[in-house]
């Protein structure tokens, strides 16, 4: 009796767009690339009811000849390769002619289309993969494809999908990936007739960073510079922006990585870009960066997975080495961090490595930077000494060196350097939790404030208006485009400006953690704000006061983003350096 058959042809096609289309998300990122790679100057991304109703994308690309229309959506029909060798020099999004035929076997499509070198258009329809109509249209150079009805024939699949909030959203993330990387692209997306993100398509990728996540986070950008050894220049080149290390987040989703103008995501690059950092942030926070590699495609296998987002290299450890040295290289022409000293072999560590050394073993406290605002006010379970609840710095003598630092000394003789800043951060922040604890109070404006929104932001608002109205702000809408804030948490009031608003904003509704962390950023922002700043000159006074409450404080050595607040180098280090020991 025989148990093995070959599948139907439409049982395979709904197989295999499994592996290509798992949520309205997928769809967009398909036929983006097409576009792309049609080479298109304006794109134009319609969705409803978060891509479940309708995905409408229309573009001015070359266009799809009348010939090639109905061929489009075989299988592994493409024009970006004609043999496997070609995968060797790809320089295309798309190569494994599967993106239409999947598409087309799970949903319903129109596609109407016309070639720059034809005259008149083509109009073609598909259901689950089957052309029901084709003829010819007038319409202009380009392509204007519409998926309708998606997953109408796989009710399970249907159930899997989360809500429209949530599908939009992933959505949103892939129109920035491509968006941010082709600014030379003008990007629009509509969410059922409301503009969620406008690109202005100059070419230069900062204004299409501005457009997408605001001019707050641009501000915090540096400009990415390739690395100075020679060895390197072989390797690939390099570009894009990361943000100075005082931006970070818990999560490495603001990490947008491109190998060949292709959004990949690669633990070889992520992991290069926090070897860059090096001790700049805290060990589990991520910066915002944005980084193009561009590489010999015989150097890389994108072959890997059906969707392309991941990728292979062949010489990982000089790609991640390039990668860290481009990021290191960055941030100390920034001014950033001090000269780098290397390691060298038989040498002991330079002036970087031993004014980094935390503090020795036995007299760290075991502190986590993601603790809750509860666990914020538990003051016994953070002092470092139990017997005395006191950090063990004298208050006398005190110095300031640069304007920014507050140089001390141990009970025990070692030397201890305060940054003023992140020291004033970390004593505010906890005054405002011993103030406040989990209440949220409103400030009312002398005068209304309507903030300029990128249509980025409207959307983040427009979303997260109960979350802001929760933290303590009074806001309406005014329109479709406007919104009118009356009142402010009460923390803020006096502290920040209406041009920081917006930012503070944005930043409180891209938290997804619960009502607690997002209270806790609430009040590091305004403890941040409140703080004197580096760069201020303090009187005697004003340095004593920061060392005694410092003493005091329940978790002194970290500010509330997890920057430390001092370094220490001990006594015994100081004179093995000067050769006493």
């Amino acid at each position: 009796m025989r148990c093995i058959f070959v599948l139907e042809e439409q049982t395979i096609g709904k197989i295999a767009a499994g592996e290509v289309v798992d949520r309205p998300a997928s769809v967009v990122k398909e036929l983006i690339e097409n576009s792309i790679d049609a080479g298109s100057s304006r794109m134009v991304v319609e969705v409803g009811n978060g891509g479940r109703d309708y995905i409408r994308i229309t573009d001015d690309g070359c266009g799809i000849s009348e010939g090639d229309v109905a061929v489009a959506f075989e299988k592994h029909a493409t024009s970006k390769i004609k043999r496997i060798e070609d995968l060797t020099a790809l320089r295309t999004l798309g190569f494994r002619g599967e993106a239409l035929p999947s598409i087309a076997a799970v949903s319903r499509i129109e596609l109407s289309t016309r070639h720059e070198s034809e005259d008149f258009g083509t109009y073609l329809k598909v259901e689950g993969g089957v052309i029901k109509e084709r003829r010819r249209i007038t319409r202009g150079i380009g392509t204007t494809v519409e998926v309708k009805s998606l997953f109408y024939n796989l009710p399970a699949r249907i159930g899997t999908l989360k809500s429209k909030s949530t599908e939009l959203r992933h959505i949103v993330d892939v129109c920035i990936n491509y968006a941010v990387i082709y600014p030379e692209i003008k990007f629009e997306l509509v969410h059922e007739e409301s503009p969620v993100i406008s690109t202005v398509g100059t070419g230069k990728m900062l204004d299409a960073i501005v457009n997408t996540y605001g001019s707050g986070v641009a501000k915090e950008l540096i400009e990415l510079k390739a690395p100075e050894s020679p060895r390197h220049l072989a390797i690939a080149t390099i570009s894009g922006y990361i943000s100075k290390p005082v931006v970070s987040y818990g999560t490495k989703k603001h990490l947008f990585t491109y190998v060949n103008r292709r959004f990949v995501r690669s633990e070889v690059v992520e992991k290069a870009i926090k070897r860059g950092y090096a001790s700049l942030l805290p060990k589990h926070a991520y910066p915002f960066a944005v980084i193009s590699l561009s590489i010999d495609p015989g150097e890389i296998n994108v072959n890997i997975h059906p969707k392309k987002h991941e990728i292979r290299f062949y010489h990982a450890n000089d790609v991640f080495q390039f990668i860290a040295d481009a990021v290191s290289t960055t941030l100390r022409h920034a001014d950033l961090i001090p000269e780098i000293v290397q390691r060298e072999e038989g040498i002991e560590a330079g002036a970087v490595d031993f004014f980094g050394l935390p503090a020795p073993k036995e007299k760290r406290a075991a502190i986590s930077v993601q603790t809750s605002i509860q666990e914020d006010l538990k003051a016994e379970e953070f002092t470092e000494k139990r017997g005395s609840g006191r950090l063990d710095i004298r208050a006398a003598p005190l110095y300031q060196v640069l304007d920014s630092y507050i140089i001390a000394q141990s009970e025990e003789d070692d030397v201890i350097m305060i940054d003023q800043h992140a020291a004033a951060e970390r004593i505010n922040y906890e005054r405002l939790i011993e103030k406040y604890g989990g209440r949220i109070d409103k400030q009312t404006l002398l005068r209304p404030y309507m903030p300029e929104l990128s249509p980025h932001q409207l959307y983040l608002l427009r979303e997260n208006e109960n979350v802001l109205r929760e933290m303590g702000f009074d806001i309406e809408r005014l329109g479709d485009d406007s919104y009118v804030i009356r009142a402010i948490p009460v923390v803020f009031h006096g502290m920040i400006g209406e041009d920081e608003l917006t930012e503070v904003m944005t930043q409180l509704v891209e938290e997804r953690g619960k009502r607690e962390e997002r209270i806790k950023v609430l009040f590091s922002t305004a403890a941040c704000r409140a703080s004197i700043k580096a760069g201020e000159k303090l009187s005697y006074e004003d340095m004593r006061e920061i060392v005694e409450r410092l003493q005091i404080a329940k978790i002194p050595f970290t500010c509330p983003h997890g920057r430390p607040t001092m370094i220490r180098l001990s006594k015994k280090e100081i004179e093995k350096r000067f050769k006493r020991r």
